[in-house]
Protein backbone atom coordinates (compact mmCIF):
# COMPACT_ATOMS: atom_id res chain seq x y z
CA UNK A 1 0.00 0.00 0.00
CA UNK A 2 1.11 3.70 -0.88
CA UNK A 3 1.71 5.71 2.41
CA UNK A 4 -0.46 8.52 3.65
CA UNK A 5 0.01 11.91 4.97
CA UNK A 6 -2.30 12.77 7.60
CA UNK A 7 -2.71 16.28 9.07
CA UNK A 8 -4.41 16.95 12.13
CA UNK A 9 -6.68 20.11 12.58
CA UNK A 10 -6.63 22.80 15.22
CA UNK A 11 -4.41 20.68 18.09
CA UNK A 12 -2.03 21.05 20.71
CA UNK A 13 -3.98 24.61 21.11
CA UNK A 14 -5.91 25.73 23.03
CA UNK A 15 -6.02 22.87 25.29
CA UNK A 16 -6.44 20.63 22.22
CA UNK A 17 -3.53 18.58 23.46
CA UNK A 18 -2.76 15.33 20.94
CA UNK A 19 0.55 13.61 22.41
CA UNK A 20 2.98 12.59 19.62
CA UNK A 21 2.80 9.25 21.25
CA UNK A 22 -1.02 9.16 21.96
CA UNK A 23 -1.51 9.76 18.00
CA UNK A 24 0.82 7.16 16.94
CA UNK A 25 -0.69 4.43 19.17
CA UNK A 26 -4.21 5.37 18.16
CA UNK A 27 -2.95 5.02 14.55
CA UNK A 28 -1.54 1.30 15.18
CA UNK A 29 -4.59 0.69 17.19
CA UNK A 30 -6.56 0.93 13.64
CA UNK A 31 -3.84 -1.46 12.04
CA UNK A 32 -1.22 0.84 10.08
CA UNK A 33 1.87 0.02 9.92
CA UNK A 34 5.11 2.24 9.66
CA UNK A 35 3.44 4.94 11.68
CA UNK A 36 5.51 8.12 12.10
CA UNK A 37 4.85 11.29 13.68
CA UNK A 38 6.94 14.77 12.98
CA UNK A 39 6.84 17.46 15.30
CA UNK A 40 4.35 18.04 17.40
CA UNK A 41 1.84 19.81 15.57
CA UNK A 42 -0.51 16.74 14.10
CA UNK A 43 1.74 15.64 11.84
CA UNK A 44 1.11 11.55 10.83
CA UNK A 45 2.99 9.76 7.81
CA UNK A 46 1.72 5.64 7.68
CA UNK A 47 1.26 2.95 5.78
CA UNK A 48 -3.03 2.23 5.84
CA UNK A 49 -4.37 -1.24 6.80
CA UNK A 50 -7.39 -0.87 4.28
CA UNK A 51 -8.56 2.04 1.61
CA UNK A 52 -7.12 5.67 2.04
CA UNK A 53 -10.42 6.97 1.60
CA UNK A 54 -10.73 5.56 5.49
CA UNK A 55 -8.03 6.62 6.72
CA UNK A 56 -9.25 10.01 7.78
CA UNK A 57 -12.68 9.23 9.08
CA UNK A 58 -10.72 6.50 11.11
CA UNK A 59 -8.42 8.26 12.34
CA UNK A 60 -10.93 11.30 13.47
CA UNK A 61 -13.33 8.99 14.89
CA UNK A 62 -10.65 7.02 16.86
CA UNK A 63 -8.86 10.31 18.56
CA UNK A 64 -13.07 11.14 19.49
CA UNK A 65 -12.91 8.20 21.18
CA UNK A 66 -9.59 8.50 22.91
CA UNK A 67 -9.35 12.50 23.54
CA UNK A 68 -13.36 13.16 23.72
CA UNK A 69 -13.14 16.33 21.79
CA UNK A 70 -13.45 16.21 17.57
CA UNK A 71 -10.19 15.90 15.47
CA UNK A 72 -10.91 16.88 11.66
CA UNK A 73 -8.04 14.94 9.55
CA UNK A 74 -7.47 15.91 6.04
CA UNK A 75 -5.24 13.04 4.32
CA UNK A 76 -3.07 12.99 0.93
CA UNK A 77 -1.54 9.84 -0.57
CA UNK A 78 1.86 9.71 -1.45
CA UNK A 79 1.39 10.17 -4.91
CA UNK A 80 -0.65 13.41 -4.20
CA UNK A 81 1.52 15.03 -1.66
CA UNK A 82 4.28 14.70 -4.86
CA UNK A 83 1.90 16.55 -6.92
CA UNK A 84 1.15 19.20 -4.34
CA UNK A 85 5.19 19.54 -3.72
CA UNK A 86 5.85 19.72 -8.13
CA UNK A 87 3.22 22.02 -8.74
CA UNK A 88 4.62 24.36 -6.04
CA UNK A 89 4.01 27.92 -7.72
CA UNK A 90 6.54 29.66 -5.13
CA UNK A 91 10.04 28.01 -6.17
CA UNK A 92 12.20 31.51 -5.73
CA UNK A 93 10.39 31.62 -2.18
CA UNK A 94 10.81 28.03 -1.23
CA UNK A 95 14.46 28.23 -1.65
CA UNK A 96 15.06 30.89 0.20
CA UNK A 97 13.04 31.56 2.66
CA UNK A 98 10.63 28.05 3.44
CA UNK A 99 9.68 28.96 6.58
CA UNK A 100 7.23 32.11 5.67
CA UNK A 101 5.70 29.34 2.51
CA UNK A 102 2.75 27.82 3.43
CA UNK A 103 0.65 25.48 2.29
CA UNK A 104 -3.25 24.95 3.23
CA UNK A 105 -5.10 21.73 2.64
CA UNK A 106 -8.66 21.80 2.17
CA UNK A 107 -11.03 18.90 2.77
CA UNK A 108 -12.17 19.25 -0.83
CA UNK A 109 -12.11 21.60 -3.52
CA UNK A 110 -11.49 25.33 -3.04
CA UNK A 111 -15.01 27.18 -4.31
CA UNK A 112 -12.87 29.87 -5.71
CA UNK A 113 -9.98 29.76 -7.47
CA UNK A 114 -8.24 33.50 -6.76
CA UNK A 115 -8.28 35.57 -4.17
CA UNK A 116 -6.86 38.89 -3.64
CA UNK A 117 -4.62 39.65 -0.97
CA UNK A 118 -3.46 42.97 -1.37
CA UNK A 119 -5.99 43.87 1.80
CA UNK A 120 -4.16 41.77 4.03
CA UNK A 121 -0.67 42.67 2.98
CA UNK A 122 2.25 41.59 0.60
CA UNK A 123 1.17 38.11 0.62
CA UNK A 124 1.33 35.77 -2.51
CA UNK A 125 -1.76 33.31 -2.86
CA UNK A 126 -1.95 30.69 -5.32
CA UNK A 127 -4.63 27.99 -5.75
CA UNK A 128 -4.05 24.94 -6.85
CA UNK A 129 -6.22 21.73 -6.69
CA UNK A 130 -7.13 20.65 -2.75
CA UNK A 131 -4.51 23.53 -1.61
CA UNK A 132 -3.64 26.62 -1.72
CA UNK A 133 0.04 28.14 -1.78
CA UNK A 134 0.76 31.20 0.39
CA UNK A 135 3.65 33.36 0.70
CA UNK A 136 3.83 35.57 3.69
CA UNK A 137 7.31 37.76 3.00
CA UNK A 138 6.76 39.38 6.58
CA UNK A 139 5.50 36.05 8.42
CA UNK A 140 2.16 34.57 9.17
CA UNK A 141 2.37 35.85 12.98
CA UNK A 142 1.05 39.18 12.55
CA UNK A 143 -0.26 38.68 8.87
CA UNK A 144 -4.78 39.58 8.67
CA UNK A 145 -4.38 36.53 5.76
CA UNK A 146 -5.08 33.97 8.15
CA UNK A 147 -6.22 30.92 8.32
CA UNK A 148 -10.48 31.49 8.86
CA UNK A 149 -10.50 34.14 6.21
CA UNK A 150 -8.83 31.50 3.76
CA UNK A 151 -11.60 29.21 4.96
CA UNK A 152 -13.72 31.66 4.11
CA UNK A 153 -12.51 31.99 0.64
CA UNK A 154 -12.08 28.34 -0.26
CA UNK A 155 -15.81 27.57 1.66
CA UNK A 156 -14.02 24.61 2.91
CA UNK A 157 -12.13 23.25 6.27
CA UNK A 158 -8.21 23.45 6.48
CA UNK A 159 -5.60 22.99 7.90
CA UNK A 160 -1.99 24.32 6.98
CA UNK A 161 1.61 23.83 7.50
CA UNK A 162 5.11 25.32 6.61
CA UNK A 163 7.09 24.57 3.85
CA UNK A 164 9.49 22.88 5.75
CA UNK A 165 6.80 20.54 7.16
CA UNK A 166 5.71 19.88 3.81
CA UNK A 167 9.30 18.39 2.40
CA UNK A 168 9.78 16.76 6.13
CA UNK A 169 6.41 14.67 5.43
CA UNK A 170 7.30 13.95 2.28
CA UNK A 171 10.61 12.61 2.71
CA UNK A 172 9.11 10.48 5.78
CA UNK A 173 6.38 9.20 3.35
CA UNK A 174 8.91 8.18 0.26
CA UNK A 175 10.87 6.11 2.87
CA UNK A 176 7.53 4.04 3.60
CA UNK A 177 6.97 3.26 -0.31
Amino acid sequence: MSPVIALLRAVNVGGRTVRSAQLRAVAEGLGHTQVTTYVNSGNIVLVPSGPMSAVGPGLAGALVAELGFDVPVITRSLAQWDAVVERLPYPDEASSDPSHLVLYCWDGAPAVGDLDPAPYGRESVAFAGHETYVYYPDGIGRSKLTLPVLEKAAGRSGTARNWNTVLALQRLARERA
